[in-house]
């Protein structure tokens, strides 16, 4: 790496960089415009024996200690100080250590790697952290320059000498990733990770930035660091991140924290359709700050909470399609916002950038229309209160050959349907591609706030009154509402009415039976009282006998024959001693003597 030739000290300066989340869970990937810096007196290289023109390279920390390289007249001097009085504790004098231009510390291993760089760009020197002392050289696959490493994902992050690029590296130093890097343009220096994403610092001009990744290589902010002089590391102790600076005829500083300092966002109301008006609320990070208690009004809506936005790039926090994770997403990528309370509490819901809180209005009164879907009826409207609770009514809809099956609910307002995915059993409103099942609303259930505006349509569900078995040869089952019950031949299959496949029906009055049954089991047909008339479409099985239809009344039998019908016979007898006889035409027919007369019907 180019540099220049060092005649002063360093300094050491925060960022102030924290891990953002939101109260719940989730991560954040906006930062401040810019770094603002604060310096307070120190003589780090003072009190570790050294002049004030040695020279700082790498740094990193195990949390407990800091740790730096100071290069003076071609020796690495690694220096350890007490991070919380930045008191000197003990240093080593190491030669042929290159540049030793970056510093990690691994927690896993328990060692300090320094990346020597020029002239030894794939060697890492691995140091004892107690004493300091080199443990051993290791050769790697890569050029680099800089080195972090993550105790959480367990991976090196190095940054690929001659360029920006930037690469994850495993625990022995073997390669799992290379990203292209953004070619800002400045001098490359060292680098740092947390759990979330990457910094790099880099330099050149009198200028300085700060480039920062997440763990996919995906580009998130280009922060510049508010200092003229030449930024040569960066290592975080908890929240707090350090960058120490080399510049000229000056001594080594270290962080000091004051009001000035501390991450602070505001907070910013808008009345999204209300009226008023209201200031912002100015948050530190960290510290629990109430919200506002909202002012804003709109007539006919009352407020519902805050859909909270970011400023830095305008995302939302709220759920993706199918996830239980909040997080910060792109409109069109939320599913469900997240709303915030009124006055509920915050401390840590972003770490750079302003957020803006949107008022959500739910409507006082909202709309349901029935309607009968692809049955016959009248529809229904109504006008609810949002939280009045709505008893959904006996509508009367039917459809011929169906039995009504409850009410579809879907919203006019998104077009979401209310149904369940695939494998659980909590309804919720779901786009339709995204609901395994519908759930059916029935008469007499007990519905309220079902949307926020808008109207909700109850659409009126059917289900076939026939149930087959499995090979369509045998009606199991029917359960229409019909008078007039035409039973479905499915293509001929139909061969058999099983026992009780038509019983304790109060409706029906006339039951055809298509050609090709043969078979009509005992008790097949029970219990109809209003059953009249029993019409076969063609010739009346052979298997039928007194015990397959079971009634109080004497339901008269037809043969249909080229549309014409012919009473054939007809079943009478007190209950469960049912008698079948037949029609004298029929008599003949059965032995075959002569054609039965047609009747009128």
């Amino acid at each position: 790496m180019k540099r220049m030739i060092k005649m002063a000290a360093s300094v050491i300066l925060c960022l102030s960089l924290l891990t953002a989340h939101v109260c719940v869970a989730g991560s954040a990937s906006e930062f401040f415009e810019k770094a603002e810096l604060l310096r307070i007196d120190s003589h780090l290289e003072s009190v570790a024996g050294l002049n004030e023109y040695a020279t700082v390279q790498g740094a990193c920390t195990d949390g407990e200690y800091a740790y730096f390289v100071f290069m003076q007249g071609g020796v690495s001097h690694v220096v350890k100080y007490d991070v919380r009085t930045w008191d000197y504790v003990t240093d080593e004098k190491i030669v042929n250590m290159g540049h030793s231009n970056d510093m990690a510390y691994n927690a896993d291993k328990d060692y300090i790697v320094v990346a020597n760089n020029a002239p030894y760009y794939n060697v890492v020197t691995l140091l004892n952290r107690d004493t300091l002392a080199p443990i051993k050289d290791v050769e790697i696959d890569e050029d680099i320059y800089a080195i972090a490493y993550s105790n959480k994902h367990k991976l090196y992050v190095v940054g690929l000498s001659g360029g920006y690029d930037f690469a994850l590296l495993d625990s022995d130093f073997k390669v799992k990733k290379k990203f292209e890097g953004v070619k800002t343009g400045y001098t490359r220096q060292g680098c740092d990770c947390d759990d979330n994403y990457i910094y790099f610092v880099q330099s050149g001009g009198g200028k300085n930035v700060l480039v920062i990744y997440d763990y996919a290589g995906d580009h998130v902010a280009t922060v510049p660091i508010e200092s003229a002089d030449e930024s040569e590391n960066i290592f975080h102790v908890g929240n707090a991140f350090y960058v120490s600076m080399f510049y000229y005829g000056s001594k080594l500083n270290r962080i000091g924290f004051s009001e000035a300092t501390k991450i602070a966002y505001t907070v910013r109301y808008d009345a999204n359709g209300g009226e008023g008006e209201m200031p912002g609320t100015r948050v530190h990070y960290g510290e629990v700050t109430p919200l506002r208690a909202n002012a804003f009004t709109r007539e006919g809506y009352f407020f519902g909470g805050w859909k909270a936005m970011r400023t830095s790039d305008n995302r939302y926090i709220g759920y993706r399609n199918g996830s239980g994770e909040l997080e910060w997403l792109d409109e069109a990528d939320v599913f469900e916002y997240a709303l915030y309370d009124d006055e509920e509490n915050v401390a840590e819901t972003v770490m750079y950038g302003d957020v803006s809180l949107s008022a959500v209005w739910i409507a006082e009164q909202y709309g349901i229309r029935l309607n009968s879907g692809e049955g016959e009826g009248e529809a229904m409207n109504y006008t609810v209160a949002h939280d009045e609770a709505f008893t959904i009514p006996d509508c009367g809809y039917n459809k011929e050959g169906y039995v009504f099956d409850g009410f579809a609910a879907s919203r006019e307002t998104d077009g979401r349907v209310y149904g369940y995915r695939a494998g659980s059993e909590k309804a919720e409103w779901l786009n339709p591609g995204d609901a395994a099942r519908v759930h059916h609303f029935r008469t007499g259930d007990a519905v309220s706030a079902m949307t926020r505006e808008g109207n909700v349509n109850l659409t009126a569900q059917y289900k076939f009154a026939y149930t087959f078995g499995e090979d369509g040869s045998t009606l199991v089952e029917y359960v229409g509402v019909d008078e007039k019950v035409m039973i479905p031949g499915n293509d001929g299959e139909l061969k058999t009415l099983a026992e009780g496949a038509i019983k304790d029906n109060k409706v029906i009055k006339d039951l055809y039976i298509p050609s090709g049954v043969d078979s009509l089991h005992k008790q097949a047909v029970s219990n109809c009282p209003q059953l009249k008339s029993i019409y076969f479409e063609g010739k009346l099985p052979r298997q039928i006998d007194g015990d397959c239809i079971v009634s109080d009344v004497a339901p008269v039998l037809y043969e249909i024959h080229h549309g014409q019908a012919f009473c054939v016979g007809f079943f009478t007898g007190s209950a469960g001693v049912p008698l079948l006889r037949y029609h004298e035409s029929a008599l003949s027919k059965l032995l075959g003597e002569q054609e039965p007369t047609p009747i009128k019907v």
